[in-house]
Formats: C-alpha cells, structure tokens, sequence
C-alpha cells in the first residue's frame, strides 16, 4: 500500500484507537461508596433498611465473629458502608471509595506522579482490588477493582428491593481544605473536570460525579457532618418523601428529614440524617440523567 494512502486510513483510524485506547487505560469508573463509623450498627441498619428501603449485600466480621464492616447496597457499583468502630477524624467518615477498571495500573499512575501509595495491590477482605490513598485534606479514599469471584461480585443482581429511595449515588461531598489545591489534585490524580462554578468535578465517561466543600471559617465536626455527605438521585422526590414520612419506621427516626425545599432549577431536595448525624441528600436528578430511573443496576 502507499505510504501516504496508508497514514490517511491511519488518520482515520486515531479517534477510534484513541476510543478504545482509554478505555483500556487505567482510570475512575464512578463513585464506589462512603463509609461512615457508627455508634450504633443496629441502630444504622434499621435506618437504612428499615427507613431508607436498601438491603445488606454482605458484612465483614471481626475476630471473634461481631459484625465490623456493613455494606448497604445502592446499585452493583455503588454501597453506604458501616464501620462498627470509634469515629476518628472528620466527623463520622470513615473513608470515602473511587472504582477503578485497573487497580494495579492506578497504583502505578499515582506513583508515577510522585504520591505515596502501597508497593503492591493486594485482594482485600471482600476479595476485591483495592489500596488507600489520603487526599489533600487528609481524607482516605479507596481505589477499587470490582473483581467477579468477590462479595461484590458474587452478590451482583442481588439485594437491590424496589423499596429503595434511589438506585444511584449522584454525587459524593467532602469538607476540603482548599478548593484549589483540592481541583489539581482530584484533576491532575483522576481526571476529574470542575463543572460549572467548580463546587462539582465530573467523572469523564460516568453520570457520577464529585462534590468540593468549602467553608469560610474553621470548620467544626457538625459542619463535616454537613459537607460529608452521599447525594441519591430519585426522579420525584415530593413522592419519596410522602412514602418515607408514612412508614413507621420514622417512629424511630422522627428527626431523619431535616429539611425540604426546591432549588431555583426546579429541582426537588430533601436533607435526612443518620442517628449519628450522617447526610444522605436526595435530590431530583438533571433531566439527561436516566440512572436513577432504571431499576436493578
């Protein structure tokens, strides 16, 4: 073939490699999961089964066979973790998870740019890839591989009532220290990119995305509980309110929604709160947005 006939269909050709080419590359697939410490895993469990409508996928024990580590499925990607532990640091989170397609060439990403992560990837205890790294503002994010023979996995389809307020995390919210710093490091490590005022990055190639806190003053533990937070999308959020207010199980949990209201976009916004003073927002999501209208992913 010509030399020159043969760089053309090469050119036509790059979109399509380039396509596959960073699909294959190791990035963030979407938010995986907050974990929280509970004082109370009875208490907890009752509220985000029992209230909120989701269901246990599995639990991780301790040595002498309580339950340590809880996990609340939202969809097959996306869980409410928690950790039966004395809360440390930033309020009640425990930590806050990112999944990956390649934990291992993640690792070796992150290194690459110079931050301090663990010599290897390692099968953690639900089977899955995973490794810790501390943000700019010193919260622990997970990096995750969902692997097929994991708990994950093996609980896929599973576990996912239609009871639920919602089937998709919209969003995670931090408390960080400075937004600046905190949109080089989460774009520079992930590829993140600042949507509109920059108080949310967008995950390339997901519907999922991620939420800056800021304050103006020195933050307190109450205001981390705020700005710590899971943002569920639910199509009609006046309805799941009415459903949540008549179930008995706000008997137990009289306090759970803390405010209503709507935004200036139309959108429908309820604010509920754990025993421990944990923040789930439920919110309506953008009209492009069809996850949190398809039931079972």
């Amino acid at each position: 073939m010509n030399k020159a006939i043969l760089l053309l269909v090469l050119a036509g050709l790059t979109p399509g490699l380039r396509a596959q080419e960073k699909d294959k590359s190791p990035h963030i697939i979407g938010m995986a999961h907050m974990a929280y410490y509970v004082t109370d895993l009875g208490k907890a469990r009752a509220y985000y089964e029992n209230l909120l409508g989701f269901q246990e996928a599995f639990a991780l024990k301790n040595a002498e066979g309580s339950d340590h580590i809880v996990y609340i499925k939202i969809n097959d990607h996306q869980y409410i973790e928690l950790v039966a532990e004395t809360p440390k640091n930033h309020g009640f989170l425990y930590d806050a998870g990112f999944e990956t397609n390649d934990a291992k060439g993640m690792r070796d990403h992150l290194a690459s740019l110079g931050l301090p992560v663990p010599a290897n990837v390692v099968k953690d205890a639900t089977e899955n890839l995973s490794f810790d790294i501390t943000d700019p503002s010193g919260f622990t994010l997970q990096i995750v591989q969902y692997l097929p023979e994991s708990l994950t996995g093996r609980t896929k389809g599973k576990f996912m009532p239609a009871s639920r307020i919602s089937n998709h995390i919209d969003h995670l919210g931090l408390l960080v220290n400075d937004r600046e710093s905190s949109w080089k490091f989460y774009g520079d490590t992930f590829g993140f990119v600042k949507e509109g005022d920059g108080s949310k990055m967008a995950i390339p190639g997901s519907e999922d995305r991620f939420e800056l806190g800021v304050e103006r003053k020195p933050p307190t533990i109450d205001r981390y509980h705020i700005k710590d937070h899971i943002c569920l999308s639910a199509p009609d959020v006046p309805k799941v309110t009415t459903e949540l207010q008549a179930k008995p199980a706000m008997g137990e949990f009289p306090k759970a929604i803390a405010d209503i209201h709507q935004l200036s976009s139309g959108k429908h916004v309820i604010e509920i709160y754990d025993l421990d003073g944990n923040r789930v927002e439920l919110m309506e999501p953008p009209q492009n947005n069809t996850a949190s209208s398809t039931t079972g992913n």
